[in-house]
């Protein structure tokens, strides 16, 4: 319990959403599935007043420095908590949604402008499968220190905020891009952009040849139903390999050994079943010595040139022999996905070390799942030998170049990237372009590293899914049809077998007056802006409940949840009536003292509940 609380205090404390190394701070809307219309709708010159407006109006960007807005308010002031309609369950009333009127009376009156962001430079993704998000909260229900019954105020809700895209015809990965409203402001001001991609359902010509290396630990901690469930799931992963892939086995406990050494499974198979059959468990957990073995036996001269090499890591505890150093541990991974090798880890049960798993799966450019128990080892094996490890298009950049006279103003749920994060980043984007070149036989083309612009990396994407990121930029005064950006795709097609390079202009209409401003919101984007500012207020949320500002945090989620109820009518989404009431929950246990008001439980919490919003 306490080194729970440690770790989520302290991720609470670096500004709530906790950036997992290349992927997990970021923002992605997976929307597989999503049936919700993307026709820009208009709102009738009724609403022209500004009620769409009202709803729209985004929490501060998680970790800026901003002012924070008063718990109370003065009369007639929009920036504060204020009475509103009754609340859930006798708690204090949520706070009504602030209105526009109020806000351009205010920027009138020479209200300070929100600060710009440096546009250029690289900025963190999220867009990898595996839902380790859920991982703390899992472990917490786990030791019972949050009721299973808790779950749904942490739900995966992102979906349904993502653009429903179709299936793209005749391009691998298709870029879309809409703004809040057809038609700016004549005074300019603030928008949100909303950038979704969607690949294809179609899979590459041909399965590559896949070179598999498990890593399993066997410490004493998997002894019992844990290591019976790893047994069956190593079998099962053997029986889904073609006969002329490779595989082996590395055991780790207090040290680590080759069980099954490289080769073809082909007439293998039954014997390597047989040897995964008699693993017995004991000692202490190696992963260091683990990784070394697994990374030996992944670059192995008898791999083909073409191969998709992974060292898949299964563990259920931490690191206490050996290697222990998170960043030294990381650090193996990266330098073999340097060479060529990916790592996925998957984290088993309910004291496993969170953030070094996932730490190991960004620098490997990975997969990082969270299995709540034994029997969901085999499917997430399953996921990531029929999807993640058979991409559509590889070395994914998104980059976005603002013209001079815009200013970015936020990226939802993300962050800039540190320099050495971006070092990273970018020794992940070279090593990717070489394994295309010698995989796919697609050239190469990023030996360049070309400056300028807000830069995302996906390392890989895979077939029939989607990812959407949501920025608010602050646009000049106009009249005429401008472009105010521009926004390249830049991708390896593993179903063509080339590079690809997609560019399009981001280009803005100036209404007549607000009203006409007003009519012209997409409703679709309004949708996503909702869902995005929901997560980064829990986030926020929970940074403050790190600081012991209880009082700010229950006014952030009061004010939230009445914007919430307000956007259920307003944007014609009922569902928000569903997020607003789990708003309620949360803020009813901020308002106790014990049990799920515990800061520390609350914290991660709130948290957990930021990353499925902003998923």
């Amino acid at each position: 319990m306490g080194e729970l609380g440690m770790v989520w205090a302290r991720r609470a404390l670096l500004g709530g959403a906790l950036l997992l190394g290349l992927s997990s701070g970021g923002l992605a809307c997976s929307n597989r599935g999503v049936s919700e219309s993307t026709a820009s709708s208009t709102v009738s010159p009724a609403s022209a007043s500004g009620e769409i407006a009202d709803v729209s109006l985004g929490a501060p960007a998680v970790g800026a420095k901003r002012e924070a807005a008063p718990s109370t308010a003065a009369p007639g002031d929009g920036a504060g908590v204020r009475k509103g309609r009754a609340g859930t369950g006798g708690l204090p009333a949520p706070a009504a949604a602030p209105p526009v009127a109020a806000a351009v009376e205010g920027a009138a009156r020479g209200a300070a402008p929100e600060a710009a962001l440096d546009p250029n430079g690289r900025f963190a993704t999220t867009y990898r499968p595996g839902g380790g998000h859920l991982a703390a909260f899992e472990s917490a229900v786990a030791r019972g220190i949050v009721p299973a019954g808790e779950r749904e105020l942490v739900s995966d809700v992102g979906a349904r905020y993502a653009p429903a895209i179709d299936v793209p015809k005749g391009v691998t990965l298709a870029l879309r891009t809409d703004l809040e409203r057809a038609k700016v402001p004549p005074g300019g001001g603030p928008v949100h952009v909303r950038v979704a991609l969607r690949s294809t359902a179609q899979a590459p010509a041909a399965r590559p040849h896949l070179s598999v290396h498990l890593v399993l630990d066997v410490s004493g901690s998997m002894s019992g139903e844990p290591m019976a469930r790893a047994r069956d799931a190593a079998q099962a992963l053997v029986d889904r390999l073609d006969a002329s892939d490779d595989f082996s086995l590395v055991t780790f406990s207090s040290d680590a050994a080759v069980r099954i050494p490289d080769g073809p499974v082909g007439p293998r198979r039954a014997a390597i079943k047989a040897a995964i059959a008699g693993i017995a468990e004991g000692g202490g957990t190696n992963i260091g010595r683990g990784l070394e073995l697994g990374y030996a036996q992944a670059a192995q001269p008898g791999i083909p040139d073409g191969a998709v090499r992974v060292v898949l890591l299964l563990s259920d505890g931490r690191a206490n022999a050996g290697i222990m150093s998170s960043e030294r541990l990381s650090r193996l991974a990266l330098d073999a996905f340097q060479a060529g090798v990916q790592t996925s880890t998957f984290g088993l049960g309910a004291d496993y070390d969170g953030a070094l798993m996932s730490g190991i799966a960004s620098d490997g450019a990975g997969g990082y799942y969270y299995l709540r128990d034994p029997d969901q080892i085999a499917p997430a094996l399953a996921t990531e030998l029929d999807k993640r490890l058979d991409p559509v298009a590889t070395a994914v950049e998104l980059r976005v170049r603002l013209k001079p006279d815009v200013k970015l103003l936020q990226v939802y749920g993300s962050r800039r990237l540190s320099d050495a994060e971006a070092a990273r980043v970018r020794a992940i984007e070279v090593a990717a372009d070489a394994q295309a070149a010698r995989r796919d036989r697609i050239a190469r083309d990023r030996e360049d590293d070309a400056e300028g612009g807000m830069r995302f990396f996906i390392p890989a994407f895979s077939r029939d899914d989607g990812h959407a990121l949501l920025f608010k930029l602050g646009l000049p005064a106009g009249a005429e049809a401008r472009t105010v950006a521009s926004i390249e795709l830049k991708y390896k097609d593993r179903v063509t077998k080339k590079n690809v390079v997609d560019e399009a202009p981001l280009k803005v209409a100036y209404a007549t007056g607000d009203a006409d401003s007003a009519a012209s919101v997409d409703l679709s984007v309004g949708k996503t802006v909702q869902g995005f500012a929901a997560g980064e207020t829990l986030a926020e949320a929970a940074r403050q409940i790190a600081l012991g500002d209880r009082a700010r945090a229950v006014a952030l989620l009061s004010e939230r949840e009445g914007i919430l109820r307000a956007a259920a009518g307003a944007l014609g989404e009922p569902l928000f009536l569903k997020d607003a009431d789990r708003l309620a929950r949360l803020r009813g246990h901020a308002g106790a003292a014990d049990g799920l008001g515990d800061p520390l439980v609350l914290a991660m919490l709130l948290e957990t509940a930021s990353r499925s919003h902003l998923r």
